[in-house]
C-alpha cells in the first residue's frame, strides 16, 4: 500500500519532520522516557516505602479518626483543602495531605508516618513539568504533545511506503538501515496509541487557554458559566461544624452507589465556616477518573457533579488522565502502556540517530546525544541510590550527574568507547540499585511488588549488557 502524495509534498513533509524532531529532541526524549516510567508510578510509590503494609481493610470510622488526628496535629487550621486518598487495588494504602504535608494512614486510623516518595516524584515531575515551575513546565510539555502530533502526521506523509514496509526490519551491519526500519516500524504499529498520548498530553497544560477561548466564543466571556457546565455549579453552605463527618459521607456513598469505588475525599474550604465534603468515587464501567459527590460537613448528601452521566464532552474531559497513563482495566493494560511508551521513546531516539548517521562526520553533537540518551537513566539511578543510602535530594543530584555525564562525553573523543562506557555504567547501576533497595529495606522488601520491580531492574541490566555486546560485535565487523 502506497500513500498517493506528490514528490514535492513528500520532500517538504520529510524536511519539516526532521527539523521538528531536531528542535525538541532532548525534551521529547525526557518526556517520553519519564512518561514510560510514570505509567508505573503507583507501583514505584509502594516500592519506595515497602514497610508501609498494603491493606484494603479501612473503614469509614478509621478514615474519620485519621482526619481528626491530622486536624489536631494542625491545631484545627489549614491554609488549603484537606485531601484523603482512599486505598484501592491499584494503590492499597491510604494517605492524607494538606499544606504540602502528606501522611500515611494505618488501617486503625493512626497517622503512621509522613509519605515520602522523592524517587517517584523525580520521575513524575520530569514528565509533567520538566522540573520547571508547574505553570511553565506543563505548558511546555503540552506544546511537546502538539509537536508530537505534528511529527506523527508529517512522518506518515513523508514516508510513502510506510505501510507497505510495515513488516520490514533489516538487522544487518548497516546501522542506518536498522535504525530507519526500527524507527518506521514502531511508528506505524503505534500510530493510534501515539496520537492518543500526544493529544491527551496537549490537554493537561493547555486546558486553561482552551477554557478562555471556549468562554469567549460560547459563553460571552463568562468563564464561571463554562466552569459550571464542565465542573458543576459551585455550592454555597454556611455555619458548618469545625470537624466534618466524613464517616457518614462514606457510609452514605456505599448505600447510594454500591457498585462504585470511593478513591478520595476532599474537604473543600477546609476548617472554614463554609467547608463541605467532595467525595470522588470511581465508576468501574467508565473511563472517567471519578464521579464527584458533594456532602455538607454534617455528612448530608447535596448532589453530584454529573461526570458519570453528563454530556459526552464532559465525560471525555474527565477520562483524559486515565487514558494518558493507562490507569484502567487489568494490570496487563499498564504493561501494554509501558511497552508502547518505551516504543515511543525508541522512536524519539532513533529519529535523531538517523539524522546524525546521515551526516558525513562525527563531532560533539554525537557525543552529547549519547550523553543525553544514556545519561538520563544513569542520572535517575544515581539519584535513587543516593536517596536510598544517604537521603540526599533527588532533583539536584539528577541534574548534577547528568551534567557531569555530558561533560565526560564531550571529553571522550571516540564515540564507540563513550557508548560502551555508558552502557556498562547503566547495566552495573541497575544491578546495584536492585541490591541496594533489597538491602536497605530488608525484610520489608519481601513483598511481591518490591520483588518484581527489583527483578525487573536485573532483567533490564541483562538486556543492556546484551545490547552492549551487539554494539561491540557490530564495531568489530564494520
Amino acid at each position: 500500500m502506497n500513500i498517493s502524495i506528490s514528490p514535492s509534498a513528500n520532500k517538504s513533509a520529510l524536511k519539516s519532520h526532521a527539523w521538528l524532531g531536531l528542535a525538541v529532541s532532548v525534551l521529547m526524549y525526557w518526556v517520553c522516557f519519564s512518561g514510560t516510567l510514570s505509567v508505573f508510578s503507583q507501583e514505584l510509590l509502594r516500592w519506595e516505602q515497602p514497610h508501609i503494609a498494603d491493606n484494603l481493610n479501612y473503614t469509614p470510622n478509621s478514615i474519620q479518626t485519621a482526619y481528626e488526628h491530622f486536624l489536631a496535629m494542625k491545631d484545627g487550621q489549614t491554609q488549603g483543602n484537606i485531601v484523603i486518598r482512599l486505598p484501592t487495588h491499584d494503590l492499597p494504602r491510604a494517605g492524607i495531605s494538606a499544606d504540602g504535608e502528606r501522611w500515611n494512614i494505618s488501617p486503625t486510623g493512626e497517622l503512621s508516618e509522613p509519605s515520602s516518595t522523592p524517587i517517584t516524584d523525580l520521575i513524575v515531575d520530569l514528565h509533567v513539568a520538566l522540573h520547571l515551575p508547574e505553570d511553565i513546565g506543563m505548558i511546555i510539555v503540552s506544546m511537546l504533545g502538539a509537536i508530537l502530533s505534528a511529527l506523527i502526521i508529517s512522518g506518515i506523509i513523508a514516508h510513502r511506503r510506510i505501510f507497505k514496509d510495515a513488516f520490514r526490519l533489516r538487522t544487518g551491519n548497516n546501522e542506518q538501515l536498522t535504525q530507519g526500519d526500527l524507527h518506521n516500524r514502531m511508528s506505524v504499529w503505534g500510530i493510534p496509541f501515539h496520537l492518543m498520548i500526544a493529544l491527551t498530553g496537549v490537554y493537561f497544560g493547555l486546558a486553561s487557554f482552551l477554557t478562555a477561548i471556549y468562554a469567549d466564543t460560547l459563553y460571552e466571556g463568562k468563564e464561571l458559566d463554562l466552569f459550571a457546565d464542565i465542573y458543576g455549579a459551585s455550592i454555597q453552605v454556611e455555619h458548618q461544624p469545625a470537624i466534618a463527618n466524613i464517616a457518614k459521607a462514606l457510609t452514605e456513598i456505599k448505600k447510594m452507589e454500591p457498585n462504585t469505588q470511593p478513591i478520595f475525599v476532599t474537604l473543600e474550604n477546609a476548617t472554614k465556616d463554609n467547608q463541605y465534603i467532595l467525595l470522588g468515587s470511581q465508576h468501574l464501567d467508565k473511563l472517567i477518573y471519578s464521579e464527584q459527590y458533594r456532602f455538607d460537613a454534617h455528612g448530608q448528601y447535596i448532589d453530584k457533579v454529573g461526570y458519570s452521566d453528563g454530556e459526552a464532552g464532559q465525560q471525555a474531559i474527565f477520562s483524559v488522565y486515565r487514558l494518558h497513563f493507562g490507569h484502567f482495566g487489568p494490570e496487563a493494560m499498564k504493561i501494554f502502556f509501558g511497552l508502547m511508551g518505551f516504543a515511543l521513546t525508541i522512536i524519539s531516539v532513533t529519529g535523531i540517530n538517523l539524522w546524525l548517521a546521515k551526516r558525513s562526520r562525527q563531532d560533539a553533537l554525537n557525543q552529547l546525544w549519547l550523553g543525553f540518551v544514556w545519561g538520563t537513566p544513569i542520572a535517575f539511578i544515581c539519584a535513587a541510590l543516593l536517596e536510598l543510602t544517604f537521603a540526599l535530594p533527588t532533583k539536584p543530584i539528577f541534574w548534577l550527574i547528568l551534567v557531569a555525564i555530558l561533560i565526560g562525553s564531550l571529553m571522550q573523543k571516540v564515540l564507540m568507547k563513550t557508548h560502551l562506557i555508558l552502557l556498562n555504567c547503566l547495566a552495573t547501576l541497575l544491578i546495584v540499585l536492585a541490591i541496594t533497595h533489597f538491602t536497605v529495606h530488608y525484610p520489608n522488601v519481601l513483598v511481591l511488588n518490591s520483588l518484581v520491580i527489583d527483578a525487573a531492574f536485573i532483567i533490564f541490566a541483562l538486556c543492556v549488557w546484551r545490547y552492549r555486546y551487539s554494539r561491540i560485535r557490530k564495531g568489530w565487523n564494520s
